[in-house]
């Protein structure tokens, strides 16, 4: 069945620019934590994944996406700067966010560049779209409908941070200002919140006030609540009209804030003929009734002729009555402006829900409870005790993890409660506090409660039987017998009261909104209550004798600093509206009262703030169970616990999870293992770059030396190759319009030089700021700058090889002089990448060496988990990974060779360093998830495949001459795996090694199977094989190394090494995986290495 996320045509069309379908290909290729960051040139390491025959096509040479990356990297420095300082660590793009700015580059460079083509383009997508049996009627493209982007991003996916890239983006484009830039929210919460993630991103904002003139806005952006938009001003409203003109319209969850029809008249006209960017993390729940243009256009014709005819059947009618009821142009327009559901999908250009933010292994696990008005009327102190218990738990393992904790980057627990009703004398609000005090009074029946969940007896049951709290405190059971101290260390670690005494709620004159909770007269607070009438709730309140309640005219709000590392408030409580516009790391535990089927959004919107995640490393990923330290229990810190109390909307969400593709984890089976370490007797030696001579490091490059551009040291002339830059600027067919073997071959391409005539004309103070800002945004402090020679330097025309048609040269005007000062500063960056890379890895070759790999090597895979579905599929895989576990874990290595399940691969070569290696073959239709996903490229897989065959065969031994031969999967983390600063950063995928088990001789070679569909003769990587000789020798190695790139492209399918000999590529290492490529590797290894 269909879901909103088949229905995204500029998805679709931005997608198929890549050759792929869906994000599977990218997450495999992009995911991996070694591509994050940028590498020596300044490009993102993506960048290098995405220039790859998997991703190619010929809509976007990789000159065009070099551009997008380096617009990518300043924006995003621009608004990291000040966060990085503020946080203490450098922000990274995660791959999902880079793909969102990526295809937002190629749209905003269509739309303002190619816009009769991007129109094309996108009906073209639309009519194979239509071609599908799931496929809505969807009206064609006009010009336009192209001024409105969506991006459909869960919660906690970082959508601020992507929406301040976007205005910068869009300036970048724009040849025009525009006349306002207005950010559209759905409350004043979120506004206020908007407002200071303006300020942390260094960009100029304001909260709109009609009262105000608004002189000091010109050029900033205004955040305005969309309930103050009206169609006339009011005393709290202001018309949209007063916004008219061209602007740039930014809406955060604009769904949300009003009725569907009234929004998007609205919306449309704020954005008039300007542009519109909207994000939201609920889309597919906004347009579940959606209509498409022709649908509203029907609805409307049934309300006319309801009208005049008293029927809405429209067959009934005749010739003049149909004349009668069709749309008029007005209604027609209305029409198009309120079909939700065509709106969206013709307007998501980037599809990151919660589904797939959950399968990447982002944020936390969650468990959901619900309990109905029946039970919690007969359990419900008892069910809020366990509540309590898993709170108390949390922040047990936190203060008992201590500084072992710090690297998982988790915040202090914090225990949030939402209710629906506030001042009522069945306040939610109250209910939580009277449960509060009954915890506090009743010590013996809640003693004997917590005895009950630490012995695991069943107390509350879910429909089938079972205990719902079935090893829910294992942690705890040190505590069992011992319910006196739990409940004492309960009064001491949540509430500050080692001695107990009685509940204190006190309303906070001080601070609007609040009241706190302590316990006893003096108590140290560890409560907050942030609801908008405080006092209505006090006297309310103040008829209970549970409590004491009283006014405390002096104690500071407590709430504005809950995310503060000595908040010493340990729960928050609070209605539905306190939660939009707050956000915080430290949300561990739920409890959600009367929430009923209308608060849906704000369930999923909560939700995504409770399960983010900062994650090791900032990774924003939860842990998996082969790395996590024993006796922390990791697991339980990074699980949201959510109790829902007659929360109607729960199992509501779960079948929201469901459409989704996500089972609710709680129902969930989990597997997992950890690998078999296969280590030789033979102690494997591998290199790694001394201690200290790392980039920032003391005796690094960095710091070690001062070098001047255009100028190679005197210790390193006649010893590097020589430095030239190459820019292809032929333009490409785009992809949609295209057919195979369109693009020019190399030796048909027209090789030019710039007109020096010209020089005087350019802006050389323009240029050379121009490049020191490119120095500076790679950190490349030791790389000096002077204006005069770099004057003198582009006169020569040796340094670069430009391909270009002399047409795209003629100077007609000055604006034919200003591209040619462009494509000099293009020239210039590509040369200063490579002149800074090559000393740097000229520095760095010196300091190389051989290193012994053990078990703690960092490429050493931990183990897998595996997340099945609990249907009759699920269950069948579930036992058959159970018994490879056995197998595995009890080394059985022989057996698990014969282990099979369909449509999943457990590698279990002999001569890899651990086994096995999992390979899912078609993950899309298995009831599973794998974490991780380290290995599934299919050139990487195929490679051990073809060694595992020769070997089985004994064609390996022959091959390598009886030697032995070990392999290892180099680790996804580049901090951990083997890299040179060689070749433009290297990190091969592989380390295999052959042993002479006579005279101890090694030789390591690097092997990285890819697609060299468009690298070219300057590529860095076709020059590592010599490179790695080079080290050899200088540093006489005892062991003899080689590289070799095994070409999954075909040799016909290459497009800029046209005029290469069988003998070119064979002396760069580059083998094709279509020829017999096996032995002759093996022969170029032996032979290179008898040699050396």
């Amino acid at each position: 069945m269909a879901t909103f996320h088949d229905h995204l045509i500029i998805n679709r069309w931005l997608l198929s620019l890549f050759n792929q379908r869906d994000l599977q290909a990218f997450k495999t290729r992009l995911g991996d934590d070694r591509f994050s960051g940028l590498d020596d040139s300044g490009q993102t390491r993506f960048f290098e994944q995405l220039n790859n025959s998997l991703f190619h096509s010929d809509a976007i040479d990789e000159q065009t996406l070099r551009r997008y990356d380096f617009n990518i990297i300043r924006h995003w420095q621009q608004i990291t700067a000040k966060r990085n300082h503020a946080e203490g660590h450098e922000l990274q793009l995660k791959y999902f966010q880079y793909l969102s700015l990526l295809f937002t580059e190629i749209y905003l460079d269509w739309y303002f560049n190619r816009r009769e083509a991007l129109c094309a383009a996108l009906n073209q997508t639309l009519a194979q779209y239509l071609q599908e049996r799931e496929a809505r009627n969807l009206s064609p493209y006009t010009i336009e409908d192209l001024n409105k982007l969506a991006y459909w991003n869960a919660t906690g996916s970082g959508k601020t941070l992507l929406m301040h890239v976007n205005i910068l983006q869009f300036r970048h484009y724009c040849p025009e200002k525009m006349d306002k830039t207005i950010l559209l929210t759905p409350n004043e919460g979120l506004s206020q919140q908007h407002l200071q993630e303006f300020i942390r991103s260094g960009l100029r904002a304001a909260i709109f006030d009609k009262n105000s003139s608004n002189a000091d806005l010109f050029g900033d952006i205004e955040i305005i609540d969309i309930n103050k938009l009206a169609e006339r001003d009011g005393d709290k409203t202001v018309a949209v009209a007063a916004f008219a003109g061209r602007n740039l319209v930014l809406v955060d969850e604009g769904h949300r804030g009003t009725s569907g029809d009234t929004w998007m008249k609205r919306r449309e006209a704020l954005i008039g003929d300007g542009f519109a960017f909207e994000y939201s993390a609920t889309f597919g729940q906004a347009v579940a009734k959606g209509k498409t243009i022709k649908e509203q256009e029907i609805e409307l014709i049934k309300n006319k002729a309801k009208m005049y005819f008293n029927s809405r059947n429209l067959n009934h009618l005749d010739a003049e009555q149909r004349e009668i009821v069709a749309l008029n142009t007005a209604e027609k327009r209305a029409a198009k402006q309120t079909a939700m559901f065509e709106t969206y999908a013709k307007a998501v250009l980037f599809d990151y829900s919660y589904k797939y933010f959950y399968a990447d292994g982002y944020g936390k696990e969650s468990l959901i409870l619900n309990m109905d008005d029946a039970g919690y009327e007969l359990h419900g102190d008892l069910y809020l005790t366990a509540c309590l218990l898993s709170f108390y738990q949390q922040l047990y393992l936190f203060d008992m993890g201590g500084a072992q904790l710090d690297e998982w980057n988790l915040e202090r627990p914090l225990w949030v409660f939402v209710g629906n009703k506030v001042a009522d004398d069945d306040s939610d609000v109250l209910q939580v506090v009277r449960f509060l005090a009954f915890f506090l009074n009743q010590a013996t029946e809640v003693q004997r409660w917590l005895h009950a969940l630490l012995e695991d007896r069943a107390q509350i049951v879910d429909k089938h039987g079972n205990n719902i709290f079935s090893q829910r405190f294992a942690p705890l059971m040190t505590f069992l017998g011992k319910e006196a101290d739990l409940y004492a260390d309960i009064l001491q670690r949540l509430f500050h009261a080692p001695a107990g005494g009685r509940l204190h709620l006190s309303l906070l004159k001080k601070a609007e909104g609040e009241l706190a909770l302590a316990v006893g007269e003096n108590g140290t607070p560890f409560a907050v209550i942030n609801i908008g009438d405080a006092s209505g709730f006090f006297k309310t309140a103040e008829g209970s004798e549970d409590f004491v309640c009283r006014s405390d005219d002096f104690s500071p709000a407590l709430f504005s600093k809950i995310n503060q590392k000595d908040s010493p408030i340990h729960v928050l409580i609070g209605s539905r509206k306190f939660s939009e516009g707050w956000s915080s790391w430290r949300v561990s535990t739920m409890g959600l009262l009367n929430m009923g089927k209308s608060e849906g959004s704000q369930i999923i919107q909560l939700f995504g703030r409770g399960v983010r995640l900062k994650g090791r490393g900032f990774s924003l990923k939860r842990s998996l169970a082969a790395e996590r330290p024993k006796g922390l229990h990791l697991d339980k810190l990074e699980t949201l616990n959510i109790f829902g109390i007659r929360a109607g909307y729960m199992e509501q969400f779960k079948a929201y999870l469901r459409e989704e593709g996500i089972t609710p984890p709680d129902e969930m089976l989990m597997v997992d293992f950890k690998v078999q370490p296969n280590l030789p007797a033979v102690q494997l030696k591998t290199l790694r770059l001394k201690d200290g001579y790392k980039d920032n490091q003391k005796m690094g490059f960095k710091r070690q030396k001062k070098i001047d551009l255009y100028e190679i040291p005197e210790e390193w002339r006649g010893k590097i190759k020589k430095i030239h830059a190459t820019l292809d600027r032929y333009p490409r067919v785009e992809a949609l319009s295209t057919t195979p073997g369109n693009a020019l071959p190399l030796n048909q391409r027209e090789i030019h030089t710039l007109d020096s005539r010209l020089f005087p004309l350019f802006d050389w103070d323009a240029i050379y700021l121009r490049l020191l800002d490119f120095k500076q945004r790679r950190t490349w402090s030791n790389l000096r700058l002077d204006k005069d020679r770099l004057r003198a330097f582009v006169e020569g025309n040796d340094w670069y090889t430009l391909f270009i048609p002399a047409s795209a040269l003629i100077v007609h005007s000055f604006a034919d002089v200003l591209k040619q000062q462009d494509l000099l500063l293009e020239l210039l960056c590509l040369y200063t990448e490579t002149f800074y890379a090559r000393l740097k890895a000229a520095y760095e070759g010196q300091f190389y060496e051989t290193a012994l790999v053990d078990s703690d090597n960092g490429s050493m895979q931990n183990g897998y988990q595996f997340a099945i579905e609990p249907n009759d599929d699920g269950r069948e895989y579930e036992k058959k990974l159970r018994e490879l576990k056995r197998l595995v874990e009890s080394d059985s290595i022989k057996e698990a060779l014969n282990w099979r399940a369909p449509q999943i691969s457990a590698i279990c070569f002999p001569a890899h360093l651990y086994y096995p290696i999992m390979v899912l073959e078609d993950k899309d239709s298995l009831p599973l998830k794998m974490q991780p996903l380290n290995m599934n490229v299919d050139s990487e897989i195929r490679f051990v495949h073809d060694l595992q065959e020769a070997h089985d065969s004994g064609e390996l031994l022959r091959w390598t001459g009886g030697r032995d031969l070990y392999l290892l999967r180099n680790a996804a983390n580049k901090s951990k795996g083997l890299g040179f600063a060689l070749a433009g950063n290297f990190y091969p995928d592989f380390l295999l090694w052959l042993v002479d088990k006579e005279s101890g001789q090694q030789w390591l070679s690097l092997i990285d199977p890819k697609g060299i569909r468009q690298m070219d003769l300057s590529d860095p990587k076709f020059g590592l094989a010599d490179e790695v000789k080079r080290l050899q020798r200088e540093l006489k190695l005892d062991i003899a190394l080689n590289s070799f790139i095994l070409s999954v492209t075909a040799r016909q399918d290459l497009l800029n090494v046209a005029d290469w000999s069988d003998a070119d590529f064979r002396e760069k290492h580059i083998l094709f995986m279509d020829d017999d490529y096996l032995p002759e590797m093996f022969a170029m290894i032996l032979d290179e290495g008898e040699m050396a």
